[in-house]
């Protein structure tokens, strides 16, 4: 059963590589490999059904630190698991036909959305702290990747470097909370450390701090305040892109995380304060912001910020079972709402509402799968969407009056921004332009049927389910039926205002213009962190650019100097070497000259008069003595007389 759990987050990564060294030569650029990967996880975790298997061992002890990897399947991981598997593989075949027009880059998509199904299951299943840290990193690059997939254009590679940064400021507090773990235990066992926190084995100030630190993470992947604006600009990627990270896997990552050490936060009750003012704020703000907006997708977006509020809210209220309802049935819906809109997109080649209208006859597979998600979105009675808005609520009213009031207010706020939503696309309104439009393949039609009759009567499994998988085991309280009451007339009001607004008015913003310059200000303020870090970055690379400039400099200056010297030797050391070695030719040839008439000649005459004279010389060789005695009487009178002549 071990080999069987370790399947789960490998077979898409196995598939992802594949489709990285070998995806040009694969059916459909590997489309077929990234589905089969997901498919895999997904048996593999339905032939577990929830058994307590556990694969772990250690990988690094030092003096008193273990570290240990290991993956566990419990109730909770095996129901997250599931439910990111299964919408990892619907979007991958939705994938593999709303891709096929893109002219490059397909196998290095596939292999990044396999790559990412793969990192979040093992986010959903690590038993270890370094293990989860590690997968949770893997999933930012991948999103980063599949955010610039279209990394030629300017504004894809702008919000991959948002999402990047802005995600990167929540994991600083994720990484600083499991080391403090890890020094606290001296292991990084989660299992363990959350049957140390229920023993009573930290101060409450330890628990309250670990509890922070790791709900920056939650933060960051969840896009709450202030760490909110990277989520809207990610709808530059790829409409599948954006179905996946919006929907199950990395958004919902933060949710899962802070229900994952949710005894953790039982433990530390400041901590839990400040999840729910988290979450309660960013959902009213992301849900005012949606009905002002204009663009299908960032509608969708900030939809998908509003409801993570919805489900930290529930979590600081005490009701994990909503929250983790609520995560399941957004993964649905949210996930159709996106597929449906992408097709929208793709067959119109608009963006924004108020260059749509009236397109339900003619993409009616879309119009379906759209408003079936929308009304499971508003909580519309019977719907998925309406348990969990069910559950949250009843931990509302047991918190507080107000708290349930403000919820019924969020579930107005839904109804009316994505009835605006809807009517906006697929009805008809005063001006609406009607473009043309192309069909769209089975897998697209297909898909979208899949989670538009998944989100209306999928809600009757998820909430039996939700009751093992939470937590907290219990259903918890019911909401009384006043309160049901309320929320399903706040649900039917919402829809109707939002439809009637853009029906007589058209497309334009629900509640007058002042969420958009509130938009604005919130872009401003929550963009800040990214600014910081991408000016402390450009600022850390002055000194190198600076040394880079020195070094090229001197290079060039090198170079300069060199090409001189070899122009001197050119012109100057080369002509003065011909000079001299012209000058020492004719020296040589003077000498031959001199050597020849002046030397030869004159030896050869000297020798002729020496022989000469030897010849007269020998004339004087009379043999008589008295003759070479007046010879020399003669020489000595002679001497004397030169000699008194020179001394007078």
């Amino acid at each position: 059963m071990s080999a069987l759990l370790m399947v789960v987050p490998l077979a898409p990564l196995v598939a992802a590589a594949l489709i990285l060294f070998f995806g040009n030569r694969l059916p459909k650029s590997g489309a077929c490999l990234a589905f089969s990967g997901t498919g895999v996880a997904l048996a593999a975790l339905l032939a577990l059904h929830q058994s307590g298997v556990v694969a772990q061992a250690p990988w690094i002890a030092f003096r008193d630190f273990t570290i240990t990897v290991g993956l566990r399947l419990d109730p909770l991981a095996w129901f997250v698991a599931v439910l990111v598997a299964s919408i990892a593989t619907i979007v991958n075949a939705y994938a593999a036909e709303f891709m096929q027009s893109e002219p490059d880059g397909k196998p290095r998509f596939y292999a990044l959305m396999a790559l990412f199904a793969g990192a979040m299951l093992t986010v959903v299943l690590a038993d270890s702290l370094v293990l989860l840290f590690a997968a949770w990193e893997m999933m930012g690059v991948t999103s980063w990747g599949l955010i610039a997939f279209w990394y030629r254009e300017e504004k894809p590679r702008r919000a991959a470097q948002m999402a990047f940064l802005v995600t990167r400021v929540g994991d600083v507090g994720l990484l600083l909370g499991w080391l403090l773990i890890l020094i606290a235990l001296g292991h990084t066992d989660i299992d363990q450390f959350l049957a140390a926190v229920r023993g009573g084995g930290f101060a409450p100030g330890a628990l309250t701090l670990i509890s922070l630190f790791l709900f920056m993470g939650a933060i960051g992947k969840s896009a709450q305040l202030p760490l909110t604006a990277w989520l809207p600009e990610a709808m530059a990627g790829p409409t599948p892109v954006s179905a996946l990270i919006h929907s199950a896997t990395m958004v919902a990552a933060g949710v899962y995380l802070v229900l994952r050490f949710y005894p953790l936060f039982q433990a530390a009750p400041h901590a839990l304060t400040v999840v729910l003012l988290v979450g309660t704020v960013t959902a009213f703000v992301a849900a005012l912001t949606a009905s002002s907006q204009m663009d299908l997708k960032r509608i969708l977006a900030w939809s998908t910020v509003s409801q993570l509020g919805e489900m930290m809210m529930g979590l600081g209220l005490g009701g994990p079972a909503g929250t983790l309802l609520l995560l399941a049935a957004q993964a649905i819906f949210k996930s159709g709402l996106f597929l449906a809109a992408g097709a929208v997109e793709r067959a119109t080649g608009a963006h924004r509402l108020n260059e749509m209208g009236g397109l339900g006859r003619r993409l009616l597979w879309a119009e379906v799968a759209f408003a079936a998600c929308a009304l499971a979105l508003a909580g519309f009675p019977l719907f998925s969407g309406f348990w969990s808005g069910e559950r949250i609520l009843a931990a509302a009213s047991q918190a507080g009056f107000s708290w349930a009031v403000l919820f019924v207010a969020l579930i107005f706020l839904d109804a009316v921004y994505i009835s605006r939503a809807a009517v906006g696309v697929f009805l008809s309104w005063p001006g609406h332009r009607s473009p043309e439009i192309q069909k769209t393949g089975p897998l697209v039609r297909s898909t979208m049927a899949m989670l538009g009759a998944a989100a209306v009567i999928g809600g009757f499994w998820l909430k039996s389910a939700v009751e093992v998988a939470a937590p907290q085991q219990h259903s918890g309280p019911e909401s009384g039926w006043e309160w049901t009451i309320l929320a399903i007339a706040a649900s039917l009001v919402g829809l109707s205002f939002g439809a009637w607004r853009v029906m007589t008015c058209g497309p334009i913003a629900a509640f007058g213009n002042f969420p958009d310059a509130f938009a604005s200000a919130l872009y401003t303020a929550t963009t800040a962190p990214a600014r910081v870090l991408l000016a402390a970055a450009q600022s850390r690379l002055l000194p190198e650019r600076a040394l880079d400039q020195f070094t090229r400099g001197a290079g060039l200056l090198t170079s300069r100097v060199a090409d001189g010297v070899e122009k001197f030797e050119i012109t100057v050391l080369d002509y003065f070497a011909h000079i001299v070695g012209l000058i020492a030719n004719r020296g040589a040839d003077g000498i031959e000259v001199v050597e020849t008439s002046g030397f030869d000649r004159g030896t050869c005459e000297l020798a002729a008069t020496i022989w000469k004279s030897g010849g007269r010389m020998r004339l004087l060789q009379t043999g008589k003595i008295y003759m070479y005695t007046g010879g020399v009487f003669a020489w000595v009178v002679l001497m004397m007389v030169v000699f008194a002549a020179i001394w007078h």
